[in-house]
């Protein structure tokens, strides 16, 4: 019968397969071709319903571990297909499937010991699962499909499932932290389209404005609020007001990342100097009218100035030090940086999260510098 249809046919007709058998053979047909044909059409085999009527977990979820054949790159392209996908079942199955490599927890997948050659073929209680890019790769793919799904649920139902029955210890661990990722909001897809509009030419400030006010996690990863235009008496209107966790806030100016930070004489150009004056301003009218402002903003008094202006990627070390400098003077009242900084910070902060975050002993205990490991 295989050979009067094509992998595609085969691939669409799969619910109509009666058994793990010949959905596992057809896998390793997709294994043979060993190209992007062969991970994409692993990939519709994955998200099919098989018919749709009864949950078939069995045949969807023996598909989904076949697309770890091509590797990371298979990892994130599983990833990218949930999210497109979107169903119930889908991020169902690849949530636990990436909460399992993420823990290195592979070889306790409940489908990793079927007797089928699929399976068997991926070696899943090797080693290789559990090195250092496989984690990094199904943290970040398992954080990036959490934070997409049901986006007006805050708990979706297809991924917090996972938590209500008795899986792996530490692949649930691993779920429930991607679910405290999703609340903060940072996401590698929104800072890729951030830095790729900083570095285009020409746009408005609006643009970086709006994309801001859309991405406030770029501003400052751990924020408490943040207003933007927010109104300082009648005539002072700075571009955002940050509200830190500790009651601290901060008063942002952006600019345009074309301006320049620096002249090329090392002193700050007429740019960076009208913002830092405006900045200043905003400072002072909270500083001066304090009994008003704390009516609107609890606590503030003292507001930190964050300049954006430029991007630090395209100073010389002349540049840069001067920079430093200016910052040095200016410690604790105001800070200049670039557009970039902005970006390496959240992306930092994202890293971290991602290297850290999923254990949850990071949280409550410190480092023995005496029992340290050398």
């Amino acid at each position: 019968m295989n050979e009067q249809y094509t992998l595609e046919e085969l691939v669409k007709l799969a619910d109509t397969i009666g058994n793990l058998n010949d959905i596992s053979n057809l896998i390793v047909q997709l294994y043979d071709l060993n190209n992007d044909r062969g991970l994409e059409l692993i990939l519709n085999l994955a998200m099919s319903d098989f018919g749709g009527i009864t949950y078939k977990a069995e045949f969807q979820n023996i598909s989904i571990i076949g697309s770890l054949y091509w590797g990371i790159k298979g990892v994130r392209k599983l990833g990218q297909k949930a999210i497109a996908n979107g169903g119930y079942r889908a991020m169902n199955n690849v949530t636990l499937l990436l909460s399992y490599i993420s823990s290195k927890s592979l070889n306790n997948f409940p489908y990793s010991n079927y007797n089928l050659e699929n399976v068997k073929r991926l070696e899943l209680t090797s080693d290789k699962y559990k090195t250092e890019e496989w984690i990094i790769a199904a943290k970040e793919t398992l954080v990036e499909v959490v934070k997409s799904v049901e986006k007006e649920d805050a708990f979706p139902i297809g991924i917090v499932q996972n938590l209500s029955f008795p899986i792996n210890k530490l692949a649930q661990e691993h779920i429930f932290a991607a679910l405290i990722a999703r609340w903060f909001n940072i996401n590698l897809h929104g800072l890729t389209n951030y830095i790729e509009l900083v570095n285009s030419i020409g746009k408005p400030e609006i643009d970086y404005q709006n994309f801001l006010k859309s991405n406030p996690y770029i501003l400052e990863p751990f924020h408490a609020q943040i207003w933007s235009k927010p109104r300082f008496g009648e005539d002072l209107v700075p571009d955002f007001l940050i509200q830190s966790m500790d009651n601290s806030y901060t008063v942002v100016e952006i600019e345009q990342p074309d301006f320049k930070i620096i002249t090329s004489a090392g002193e700050l150009s007429a740019k960076t100097t009208h913002a830092k004056r405006q900045a200043m301003d905003f400072r002072d009218w909270a500083i001066n009218n304090n009994l008003y402002a704390t009516q609107r903003f609890k606590e503030i008094y003292r507001p930190f100035c964050l300049i954006v202006i430029g991007r630090e990627s395209d100073l010389n070390k002349m540049q840069i030090k001067r920079l430093k400098q200016e910052n040095e003077s200016t410690q604790g009242v105001l800070k200049i940086v670039g557009f970039d900084w902005l970006f390496n910070r959240a992306k930092s902060t994202f890293d971290n999260l991602i290297k850290f975050g999923f254990d949850r002993d990071t949280f409550k205990e410190t480092i023995d510098e005496k029992n340290a490991k050398s």
